[in-house]
């Protein structure tokens, strides 16, 4: 039997967002490495092609997580900020770093971030995301 709607299913929905592993990179960038000019994603190392990049960030903003402005300090480049939906996304992308650190034995994330989010993921989040909002506005 093939499933005809599949509204309503939260894998689904949240795959159909993210789809493919450059979004939750470029959320990455966002959150956690204060990037938000396309210049910027685009020289982050992992490698996207420009016509994907302009892709998924086009795909992030009609999706609600972020927003796109012209910059008012350099006219001539757009500046990429997360939503409200956006920041929301920080404790999945807390829980994916702290899954990732337990599971690939080449992570890059320190013992001590993830054992200092373990003691408090509640604390930890909201201090992620007064940071992500801080750089946001400070931008």
């Amino acid at each position: 039997m093939i499933i005809q709607e599949w509204d309503g299913c939260p894998i689904r929905f949240a795959a159909g967002i993210f789809g493919d592993k450059w979004c939750l990179v470029i959320l990455r960038d966002l959150i956690f490495k204060s990037k938000h000019y396309y210049g910027e994603f685009l020289e982050g190392g992992e490698g996207i092609s420009p016509n994907i990049l302009a892709d998924r960030l086009s795909r992030l903003v009609d999706q609600g997580i972020l927003e796109k402005h012209l910059d008012s300090e350099k006219a001539s480049k757009y500046i990429y900020k997360l939503t409200t939906r956006g920041l929301d996304l920080i404790p999945t992308m807390l829980a994916i770093i702290e899954w990732s650190y337990t599971h690939d034995k080449n992570s890059l994330v320190s013992k001590d971030y993830v054992e200092e989010y373990r003691k408090n993921r509640v604390r930890f989040e909201k201090k992620a995301r007064r940071a992500a909002e801080e750089n946001v506005s400070g931008t």
